[in-house]
């Protein structure tokens, strides 16, 4: 597995009209996935929790609760299309908030 760095995200996280992609490179396999997965959540400080599986995608809730913030995303990650992103959960959420999250951990 690449060695993942909080830097690395925040150098190529971009923001969208409705999710944050992350432009680093894919996970090849299953465990790795699930292994880039833990290492971004640890990271973060984001809990892991609702992961699904599909024939070309992974996605996983994802949360923050430190201090003021109450953050909840879904965590894509898609070889289809080969792209990794954030999208929010909610209407209190938004790509912005959860890109400002990212750039101030």
């Amino acid at each position: 597995m690449q060695n993942l760095t909080k830097e690395d995200i925040q150098q190529h996280a971009v923001v969208n009209e409705q999710s944050v992609e992350i432009r680093v490179a894919l996970p090849l396999t299953p465990l790795k996935t699930q292994q880039w997965a833990e290492k971004f959540c640890g990271l973060f400080d984001f809990k892991l929790s609702e992961t699904d599986w599909g024939a070309d995608r992974f996605q996983a809730v994802i949360t923050a609760n430190k201090g003021d913030t109450d953050l909840q995303c879904m965590l894509c990650i898609e070889w289809l299309c080969e792209a990794i992103w954030l999208e929010p959960i909610g209407t209190q959420q938004s790509p912005s908030i959860i890109l400002n999250y990212l750039i101030q951990q």
